[in-house]
This record gives structure tokens, C-alpha cells and sequence, in this order.
């Protein structure tokens, strides 16, 4: 009986984890993308010194995951690697900038594959 349970439950998780993954579509990636970007750009009138420190980049990650959509939480950070994306968009974004930190076009090209790149 205990077996039957566990397994069951073991089920729903599984068909759960399914239909988040499913619903993780266009829009939900463009939302996601448009978090991201904005707090990129939030962090960019920040400064060198608040991006460049680990702890504070850290918790805006922390703070950007709890606001994307909720089938993107659903497949949990692990799965997609946020924190390791998040600090690839990290060097990728911040570490061409010489005077300022900025987020141009070019890079929410860069973001807008990375987010798309975690879904594939």
C-alpha cells in the first residue's frame, strides 16, 4: 500500500514536471527575457563595483528568479542552470564595457538566446 503511494505520487511529480516543461512556450520565454533584461539594466546604473560583487549579483539573481513566470520556476533552477546562465550574461554583457556598465541591443540579443538556450 505504502508502495503504491509512493509511486503514485512519484507519477504525479514526473507528469507535473511534464506539463510545466510544456508550457514553457513563446510568450512565457519572452517574459522571462524581458525580467532579465530589465534587471541587467537595473544593476548597469548601479556600477562596476555592485555587479563585480558576488554576494549582491547573487541576490539580484535570486530576486529575478521569484519573478519569472511560474512554468519557468516549475522546472526548478537546477534544470535550466539559472545562477550559471545567469553569471555566463554576467561576463558576457559587463565584461566588454569599459567606462559604464550598459545593456545595448547587441546584448539583449545576448540574453534573448541565453534565456532561449535554457529551454533547448
Amino acid at each position: 500500500m505504502i508502495e503504491e503511494i509512493k509511486k503514485n505520487i512519484s507519477e504525479s511529480a514526473a507528469t507535473a514536471k511534464k506539463m510545466a516543461e510544456n508550457n514553457v512556450d513563446s510568450v512565457v520565454v519572452g517574459l522571462a527575457t524581458k525580467v532579465v533584461i530589465t534587471a541587467l539594466s537595473g544593476i548597469a546604473t548601479k556600477g562596476f563595483s555592485f555587479i563585480n560583487d558576488d554576494i549582491k549579483y547573487k541576490n539580484m539573481i535570486d530576486r529575478t528568479w521569484e519573478m519569472l513566470p511560474l512554468p519557468i520556476r516549475l522546472l526548478g533552477k537546477d534544470v535550466i542552470n539559472y545562477d550559471e546562465n545567469m553569471y555566463f550574461l554576467r561576463k558576457q554583457i559587463f565584461g566588454k564595457d569599459k567606462d559604464e556598465p550598459e545593456v545595448d541591443s547587441a546584448d539583449e540579443s545576448i540574453i534573448s538566446r541565453t534565456i532561449k538556450k535554457m529551454f533547448s
